[in-house]
């Protein structure tokens, strides 16, 4: 913004200059108009510069003005070439040096995108530094290209990088990766290196388990440790699933296909948002058994219900003439959660459950809006909800 404004000012000194009745050693510009003169005043900014000569004649305040410009575009001209060149093939610190006020994330998943796409909404002119370790990742152009983002390729946990980030001058730090040990790790040398930021680092750790089992170290004292999956399971819940069961007479039957770390998240928050609702929960996952007893260690299972757990795939239909018979000695229409981490294995067992189980209350995940889904979803009867949205509204407003 300032390098525009000293063009600004420059172009306007100059081209007040030649209105004013000054001319040029090598140009005659009597009788020519604005756009001329105009021209000749962008002409100072070329690489080079035009060969228009020197300011002669007219009174002095204007020679002054065109002499002013005649100094000062080659500086506003090196300026744009030297960070031109510090972006292209300058070393890491001169592309960070002049950051202040700025945002840091890491990772450059759907997380980070999650928040970018909602701060470029509330701060469009934060500066927002990505920190990634794979060049090639698909989600940088985006970040890069649309939201204007500076892209650093390098591994976060690494000190070297840290330093060169300028935390101490970071309106907040991020640390959104896939990898929860990276993370903790990359908030407790933040802490170390730039101790005025505690308070102002937020960290993603996915696992609940591992989340809970560091919920009493230092790092998790002086940062915001949150899970996205735990916003969007608190905000299912609340939406979609206490409202389904004070409206039966009954205790209800669960039926949770997919059980990995949203399956987790959902669950957790049944238990504590809505215990005494339901007496069946039905487990469904290729990895059920594995999930259920890292579950079973942290959070832990409630012991106010029965439980089943099948490992399958959610598409055989073996497993649902399984929970056919569950559903049958129950006696009621279960609640089914389709909740895996592919969506388009959701969509499709949404479409035989429905089928199997006509009158049952069922939701089906997908990670973004969909509006293939959506449209599906409402024909067949199903509830359609996206992940991208519930941990957007989860996220605090503090944090933007």
């Amino acid at each position: 913004m300032w390098r525009g404004l000293a063009f600004a000012a420059v172009f306007l000194a100059a081209l007040a200059g030649l209105m004013a009745g000054v001319g040029v050693s090598e140009r005659d510009l009597a009788g020519t108009g604005i756009a001329e003169k105009a021209y000749y005043a962008l002409g100072l900014f070329v690489l080079g510069g035009l060969d228009i000569g020197t300011p002669v004649g007219g009174p002095l305040f204007g020679r002054a003005l065109l002499w002013t410009a005649y100094f000062a575009a080659p500086f506003v001209i090196a300026s744009t070439l030297l960070e031109a060149a510090a972006r292209f093939i300058g070393p890491l610190g001169l592309r960070v040096r002049p950051l202040s006020g700025h945002v840091v994330l890491a990772g450059a998943g759907r997380l980070t995108l999650l928040y970018v796409r909602k701060l470029r909404k509330t701060d469009p002119h934060r500066t927002v530094v990505v920190v990634e370790r794979n060049a090639n990742h698909p989600l940088l152009s985006e970040l890069r290209d649309l939201h204007r983002a500076v892209i650093i390729t390098g591994d976060i946990t690494s000190e070297a990088i840290l330093r060169e980030l300028r935390l101490g001058r970071a309106h907040r730090v991020l640390l959104l990766t896939g990898d929860d040990f990276a993370n903790l790790d990359a908030a407790a040398q933040i802490l170390k290196l730039a101790p005025r930021r505690s308070g102002r680092i937020v960290v993603h750790v996915s696992d609940l388990g591992f989340m809970r089992e560091t919920a009493q170290s230092s790092v998790a004292r002086e940062c915001e440790i949150f899970n996205g999956h735990e916003f969007a399971a608190i905000n299912l819940v609340h939406e979609h699933l206490v409202g389904r069961f004070r409206g039966t007479p009954h205790r209800d039957l669960v039926v949770l296909a997919g059980f990995g770390r949203f399956g987790q998240s959902v669950l957790h928050q049944l238990q504590q948002h809505a215990p005494g609702s339901f007496d069946h929960v039905v487990i469904i996952d290729e990895h059920a058994t594995r999930n259920a007893r890292a579950f079973a260690h942290e959070p832990g299972f409630a012991t106010d219900y029965d439980r089943v757990v099948i490992d399958g795939d959610l598409l055989d239909p073996e497993i649902w003439g399984r929970i056919a018979e569950v559903v049958r000695a129950h006696g009621h229409d279960p609640v089914i959660v389709l909740g895996s981490g592919n969506d388009g294995t959701n969509l499709q067992a949404a479409l035989v459950v429905q089928k199997q189980h006509p009158d049952a209350y069922v939701i089906v995940r997908s990670f973004r809006a969909s509006p293939f889904t959506a449209e599906i979803a409402e024909e067949v009867g199903v509830h359609a909800y996206n992940l991208a949205e519930l941990i957007e509204r989860g996220m605090p407003e503090e944090w933007f």
